[in-house]
């Protein structure tokens, strides 16, 4: 029987993360990963880092997390490939524009440089855009994008160098607890017993809650993302630009471009691992011509495919969940990247008893409440839906 002050599952970004900043303050930590590290889905994404939120915490949880980034090769001994290319969203003059206005006035307050734009600067920032369909768009050049394999291998060996212990290809298989506290968890290596429980598990924070009796608002999405063998400026890094006029979002990889449609599709108990969906690549194409003309002969090389966890507002659940020793950090609706290197200190300030600071939007009890209101710049659901009508497919996996 193994035993530690914090038990995290998952190592992810937002575990790895947590574990980092929590051996650092003296805690012992034992991060319990099914797979490899960074085997779920913070290796599968884009890599965007944004500050482009309309909430100021999240404005702020980003703004940590870039200037984690700025000087993450000098703290971690790891290069995250961090092209601070930026982040450019383009609309069609309509609600999408009005949204943006609100959250730019938001970012400005917090001391993030988003302009409003005109075509004419979109045209400049992305060489060959066709932007007849495009009014303009919300631009900070200081966002970008990493490797997130990297990111999150930094955290994972920072953690350990902390003192923290990573149990790979050790999964949770089931939670004992009495009263209102969690006794014991159950791996292949054997109990394990915690002062407290964090659950870090993305996706399948659901399934680990679920163990104990506890329900998380949290719907896992299957994401598809390609590499296209051509950019219109293949000796530049493109901003990550995401099209809410057409649904889609790409940016500079290489010589080519990684790209992706909006929309995801709703996985009922997510496996392990999903395969790249190519039905999706009719739309890829149709789009990504349509938005950048002079790559209608280009090439679709390969894919991959990854989960994102929303949420009903498209806000991560941080905070106590059910009994009084577990503690969630999940359902960041595809902003983990953005989010969970800036939100980890403070949640590892928590955990170890301190003050809740800039916390509250994302208790849990604020979908009974009310009281928080939806992240509006091109969260989960905006992922979700894309820009067409109807609602998303849902799959089986």
């Amino acid at each position: 029987m193994k035993k530690c002050d914090v038990l995290i599952v998952g190592a992810g970004i937002a575990g790895c993360a947590v574990a980092y900043e929590l051996a650092g303050a003296g805690a012992s930590v034992v991060v319990a990963e099914r797979g490899a590290v960074c085997s779920g889905s913070s290796g599968l994404n884009a890599g965007g880092i944004r500050q482009q939120f309309s909430q100021e915490t999240s404005v702020r949880a980003g703004m940590e997390t870039v200037r984690r980034l700025v000087g993450f090769k000098e703290e971690f001994g790891v290069d995250p490939a961090f092209r601070q290319a930026g982040y450019l969203f383009l609309h069609d003059g309509a609600d999408s524009a009005r949204k943006l206005e609100r959250a730019v006035r938001v970012q400005n307050a917090c001391g993030v440089p988003t302009q409003m734009v005109g075509r004419d600067e979109v045209s400049r920032l992305v060489p060959g855009i066709n932007v007849v369909d495009v009014a303009g768009a919300a631009y900070n050049p200081t966002d970008g994008y990493v490797d997130p394999n990297s990111v999150v291998a930094g955290f994972a060996s920072g953690a350990r160098a902390r003192g923290a212990t990573i149990l790979q290809d050790n999964p949770v298989i089931a939670i004992e607890s009495r009263g209102t506290r969690v006794t014991g968890v159950i791996t292949p290596s054997g109990r394990l017993m915690a002062d407290i429980v964090v659950n870090a598990a993305g996706a399948w924070a659901p399934a680990v809650a679920a163990m104990y009796g506890g329900s998380l608002p949290i719907t896992a999405r299957r994401n598809d993302i390609f590499v296209i063998d051509r950019s219109p400026a293949p000796h530049d890094f493109l901003p990550l630009t995401i099209d809410l006029v057409t649904g889609l979002y790409f940016h500079s990889e290489g010589e080519g471009l990684v790209a992706g449609i909006a929309e995801s599709f709703v996985a009922v108990d997510p496996p392990d691992r999903v395969a790249v969906g190519s039905d999706v690549l009719p739309a890829l194409v149709d789009r990504i011509v349509h938005r950048l003309p002079e790559l209608a002969t280009a090439g679709v090389t390969h894919g991959w495919a990854g989960f994102i966890e929303t949420t009903p507002d498209d806000n991560p659940v941080v905070g106590w969940t059910h009994l009084d020793n577990v503690y969630t950090i999940a359902g960041f609706s595809g902003h983990g990247m953005c989010l969970a290197p800036g939100l980890a200190p403070l949640a590892a300030r928590e955990i170890r008893g301190g003050s809740p600071e800039h916390l509250e939007i994302y208790r849990l009890e604020r979908f009974e409440q009310g009281s928080v209101e939806a992240e509006t710049v091109w969260g989960g659901s905006g992922i979700a839906a894309g820009t067409g009508a109807g609602s998303p497919s849902i799959i089986k996996e």
